[in-house]
């Protein structure tokens, strides 16, 4: 789905298919592939109407769906577009502010750079599983 902004959208207004993508500033076709993937769409007469309601729903499930849950010491790779373990050895942390570190790692499928935030509180833990020696920077 397109990076919209669906706060434009008001639940009370309907809106042809037109108007709601020039409001959401996607093409046509974006919300007509809308409509078949599942968005729904008034189309007892022309023009196909779509109430802003039902969009706004539509938007969120699609969201919700993209979400992955990481369980620790996973990373997301967004080369394969899925969660995976790294391997000991390729992984490295730096250090983002008073409380959060970087996690750097190699992901073993397609051997992209992959990266997380963690709490500083975490580091350590993070350090014994994969082998690399958490800065001590940990005073703050």
């Amino acid at each position: 789905m397109a990076r919209v902004n669906a706060r434009r959208v008001k639940i009370h207004r309907i809106y042809t298919i037109r108007q709601l993508a020039d409001l959401l500033e996607v093409t046509v076709g974006t919300v007509r592939r809308w409509c078949r993937l599942g968005l729904p769409c008034l189309t007892d007469m022309r023009p196909f109407l779509i109430v802003g309601r039902d969009f706004l729903e539509f938007h969120a499930e699609k969201l919700a769906r993209k979400k992955t849950r990481l369980k620790p010491f996973e990373v997301y790779c967004l080369g394969c577009q899925a969660a995976r373990s790294p391997q000991p050895g390729l992984v490295d942390a730096e250090p983002m502010d008073s409380t959060r570190e970087r996690i750097m790692a190699i992901c073993p499928t397609c051997e992209r750079l992959t990266r997380r935030i963690i709490k500083r509180s975490e580091l350590r833990k993070w350090g014994v599983k994969y082998g690399f020696a958490p800065s001590i920077q940990e005073h703050a």
